[in-house]
């Protein structure tokens, strides 16, 4: 199998008011299959943009993984924002991710 992204995220925790990310489900890529899973802070993730590493949602359905989206990082007012789509918006959203 073809390598997705340098990481994986397959589930997120938001703030109480929805607005920012507060912790990521995070897995390296082995070659398209999620490897061991590791609890990372928003932080550590827009970091990981910002240098040039690679960040894909994941979603499982029983043994099978199928490729998200792209994660990206926006400045919108002086702040960031991690997102899976284009807007610029002033809160983070990946998407579907399921929510632990």
């Amino acid at each position: 199998m073809t390598k997705w992204a340098d990481f994986l995220i397959s589930a997120v925790r938001y703030s109480p008011d929805r607005k920012h990310i507060e912790e990521m489900k995070q897995h390296e890529d082995n070659e398209g299959i999620p490897g061991n899973e590791s609890v990372v802070n928003r932080q550590t993730v827009a970091d990981g943009v910002k240098k040039g590493k690679t960040y894909m949602t994941v979603f499982s359905s029983g043994t099978n993984w199928r490729i998200g989206s792209r994660v990206r990082r926006f400045i919108v007012d002086g702040n960031y924002y991690l997102r899976v789509d284009k807007n610029k918006v002033d809160r983070d959203n990946l998407g579907t991710l399921p929510e632990f």
